[in-house]
């Protein structure tokens, strides 16, 4: 399992990812190691996946479709992970778990983008859903808002963003401002430390990608079970063109 965190905003996508990845053997046995799971694509958008790891090549099949901003948008993007997943990949066939693929970025207009491309069962589960299905769900955000999109161990997730919302509703202070770009880069990271404390399904090193409206890319690592450096977040927005 992983955890995959995207806050997607006006002004601000970030898109925050752990590196477990776990391996069971015939003899009941379980390795935990790490590995890559966002590709970021500059000038166009980022990929990140979670779910099922059997045979899931994303990051192989993107590098081959020559993805560049003088051809490529994050539609387009989100359209070659939407076919990779039902045409290539094939989970269905192989009779694989849940697996699935945030892909956002900001569109020619400057838009933010943010679909969730899966194989599995909706969370929560519909009553009526007896198997798993292909879904592309588009959670852009509307005007002025900020959209949170979590999966993998997104109960974990969920458990947070309540809490905040809850403080929030009672008027109590809150260590995020969402209308900073600085904490919605470091609430990602928040969210999946917190996962990471909690089971070894979810661990370091976390790589939280940023994108600015301009499609302009950077990637905050985070080795640590501590909170993120503020002052390297700072750096990057400000190369980023923020503040």
């Amino acid at each position: 399992m992983t955890i995959v965190f995207s806050c997607v905003s006006e002004k601000l996508i970030a898109m925050t990812v752990d590196s477990a990845v776990i391996r069971d053997f015939d003899n009941g046995n379980r390795e935990y190691t790490t590995g890559r799971k966002a590709f970021l694509f500059d000038g166009v958008g980022c990929v990140a996946t979670w779910g099922a790891r059997d045979a899931n090549l994303i990051g192989d099949y993107l590098q081959k479709q020559n993805i560049s901003s003088s051809s490529h948008s994050v539609i387009d993007l989100a359209d070659l992970v939407e076919t990779y997943l039902t045409q290539v990949y094939n989970p269905e066939q192989m009779g694989l778990d849940d697996v699935g693929y945030h892909v956002a970025g900001f569109d020619r207009n400057a838009y933010p983008r943010m679909n969730h491309i899966f194989w599995g069962f909706d969370r929560p589960r519909r009553p009526e859903q007896s198997k798993r299905e292909y879904k592309n769900n588009d959670h852009s955000p509307s005007s002025g808002t900020t959209q949170f999109v979590y999966n993998g161990r997104n109960d974990l997730a969920q458990t947070v963003v309540e809490t905040l919302l809850q403080q929030t509703r009672k008027g109590h202070i809150v260590s995020f401002n969402f209308n900073q770009p600085c904490d919605l880069a470091r609430f990602g990271d928040f969210v999946a430390r917190f996962a990471a404390e909690v089971t070894p399904e979810v661990g370091p090193p976390f790589v939280t990608c940023l994108l600015s409206a301009s499609n302009e890319a950077t990637i905050v690592r985070n080795d640590k079970l501590c909170p993120i450096d503020q002052e390297e977040i700072s750096k990057k927005l400000h190369d980023l063109g923020y503040y």
